[in-house]
């Protein structure tokens, strides 16, 4: 039988998801002057001791997205509706749609419209914010943008190279990974997912499944995941926001995998072959075998999110690890009661300058986008009332 959760606590957790809803909107960038163009970028972190912050990038409103988005769906709030709309904006001005930009089209700059190259992985969820944009709020335009990076990827996928794995806008250029696979590169695909669940086109699961089974081989016998589908002849990484926890062989363990199982279970639902699910399940026995990382902070939330959907496919209850870990792991980090809005709702933890950002101090000293992204998400799954929706084969409630 499932772990039967309360409604006074399914309530509390409701309400922590929707505080960390409320930081994206508290902490939104929102100039005093109009040619200042960070307009509508969310925080990609915000250093609490000197009241400093980085503005974000396409990924980090790919996850703001993720987050209103479920929140309005929940508990409509005009509030949600116009930071969703002030995002999307700076996330439409990183996106080429020129049909003289034959190569890039439909792909995201990364950081600012400026810039050269854009990560196909972060232009992924950024694809997948629009998308989750679209439907909770009817929005055409997004639904046209998320698409058109669906179709970036369709163009762009070689059956004997995979994936993009970046792009150059001068000149135009997509570049693939050479001779090893990433993982979470496979995590790409996720908007095609999204995709294929509002429009039912089937000309977009060949790319899906070909990163499903990219995944696959990275995993190791115990059930995790390297970080590369080969390891043989690598340098041990050093620690990050990703792997490099623990000694040898570990280190090349993913932590936090980019939300790599929706891709995976996706295919399982495509398919029903159980190579998938059976996987997942591995994956998921792996999980609960393990203490809780502390760091970095961001592993539990996406964790705990995949083996909560990983246990709903297969029948299985993985909450009593979820729940025995949670206030330490998840509660614990987020900011509450502060009279301060840059700070107030989100999750605090390190990004990828490690134990520490760019300001100095400690990871917890900083508010980020990765860690309430994947913290919101979570608890929007434990609520009962989300699904966690961008990082998870369940979208919006698919």
């Amino acid at each position: 039988m499932p772990t039967e959760i309360g409604a006074v606590d399914r309530q509390s957790y409701l309400s922590r998801a929707l505080q960390a809803a409320d930081w994206f909107v508290n902490s939104q960038v929102r100039p005093p002057k109009p040619w200042m163009a960070d307009q509508g970028r969310w925080l990609y972190y915000y250093y609490m001791p000197e009241d400093k912050y980085v503005p974000g990038l396409n990924w980090t409103q790919g996850r703001g997205l993720f987050v209103l988005s479920e929140a309005h769906k929940i508990a409509p709030n005009v509030r949600y509706l116009e930071s969703m709309e002030l995002g999307c904006r700076y996330v439409r001005a990183l996106q080429p749609m020129d049909p003289e930009q034959p190569i890039t089209h439909g792909s995201f700059h990364e950081e600012i419209p400026q810039a050269n190259f854009g990560g196909i992985l972060d232009g992924a969820q950024a694809a997948s914010g629009l998308l989750m944009h679209y439907r909770v709020t009817g929005n055409i335009d997004s639904l046209r943008r998320g698409r058109a990076f669906c179709q970036f990827l369709l163009r762009t996928y070689r059956p004997d190279r995979g994936l993009a794995w970046k792009v150059q806008y001068w000149p135009e250029k997509v570049r693939y990974q050479e001779n090893v696979s990433s993982c979470i590169q496979y995590a790409s695909a996720i908007p095609l997912w999204h995709l294929y669940n509002i429009t039912g086109e089937g000309q977009f699961l060949g790319p899906l499944l070909f990163a499903a089974d990219g995944i696959l081989k990275c995993q190791r016998p115990d059930g995790a995941f390297n970080y590369l589908s080969d390891i043989s002849g690598i340098k041990e990484p050093p620690f990050n926001h990703h792997w490099g926890l623990g000694t040898g062989q570990e280190k090349f363990i993913l932590r936090n995998d980019d939300g790599i199982a929706v891709v995976v279970l996706a295919a399982y639902k495509i398919t029903r072959d159980k190579k998938y699910l059976d996987a997942m399940v591995h994956y998921a026995d792996w999980i609960i075998s393990q203490t809780p990382p502390e760091r970095p902070y961001n592993a539990f939330g996406i964790q705990a999110a995949t083996i909560l959907d990983i246990g709903k496919l297969a029948g299985k209850d993985y909450s009593p690890w979820v729940l025995d870990h949670l206030e330490k792991r998840c509660l614990n980090l987020q900011v509450q009661n502060s009279t301060n809005p840059k700070a107030d709702g989100g999750f605090r933890g390190e990004d990828e300058e490690g134990n520490s950002g760019i300001f100095g101090g400690t990871a917890l000293d900083y508010v980020v986008t990765r860690t309430t992204c994947y913290m919101a998400g979570l608890l929007f799954r434990l609520s009962g009332q989300g699904t966690g929706a961008g990082f998870s084969v369940f979208g919006l409630g698919d």
